[in-house]
């Protein structure tokens, strides 16, 4: 009788003993292997990085996340980061893209370039326009009597839409300095209009989109630039 009650003691000893093994493999899974599998170091931003600003190492910082919050295009060379121009505003705890930090990741058009229009061609273009912005333009055909205030609403009515879903490389002033928002202190992602008109718009467009703007304007024609389709 005490051998088999030693038995069965043996036997409860034995299932605890593997349920506490199987219990500390389950909790190893979870905090330290399934943390490898599941998840990967990306580079983030330390602090907020203003637009233009130059990025340096210590602006950089690695932490590891679960893969289905990482963005497509997250950096893990914290060597192609360094050095770069911050293209927008980048907040502390960001993810480091190509587009936020490559010029070249704007060119998204097979033979597509970085062109400036002549301020002669514009007619009309929005204050509040910044790097990284989507554009229609308008061509009209125009003469003395006509001005940038009436673009608002001959854009869709007398102007024919020509191109759309155009980003903007740069828009800046005669200074060739990018235009800013009126006040030097707000967000720059607050799209107030700048206390100038800019001078000189930079575009990305092929080749083909610039002769049929030169061809336009050869003929007559001024752009009115607006958001939007």
């Amino acid at each position: 009788m005490r051998r088999f009650q030693l038995g069965k003691l043996n036997r409860i000893l034995l299932y605890v003993v593997g349920m506490t093994a199987c219990l500390i493999l389950l909790y190893r899974f979870d905090t330290q292997w399934s943390k490898n599998i599941d998840t990967r170091e990306v580079f983030v931003a330390a602090r907020q990085i203003m637009p233009h600003e130059t990025i340096a190492a210590k602006d950089l910082a690695v932490v590891r996340m679960k893969k289905d919050l990482i963005v497509a295009g997250a950096m893990q060379d914290g060597n192609a980061i360094v050095g770069k121009e911050a293209l927008q505003l980048i907040e502390a705890g960001d993810q480091f893209t190509n587009n936020r930090i490559d010029k070249t990741a704007l060119l998204g058009v097979p033979g597509a370039g970085i062109v400036e229009l002549p301020d002669k061609w514009i007619l009309s273009v929005p204050g509040s326009l910044r790097r990284l912005d989507k554009v229609t333009i308008f061509a009209l055909k125009t003469d003395d009597s006509v001005t940038a205030l009436d673009a608002g609403s001959l854009a869709g009515e007398t102007a024919n839409k020509i191109l759309e879903n155009i980003v903007v490389a740069y828009y800046k002033d005669s200074g060739s300095n990018e235009v800013k928002n009126g006040e030097e202190s707000t967000n720059p992602n607050v799209r107030d209009d700048a206390t100038v008109r800019g001078k000189k718009l930079e575009l990305q467009l092929t080749d083909e989109q610039l002769k049929q703007l030169s061809a336009l304007a050869n003929k007559g024609n001024q752009f009115i630039i607006r958001y939007g389709s």
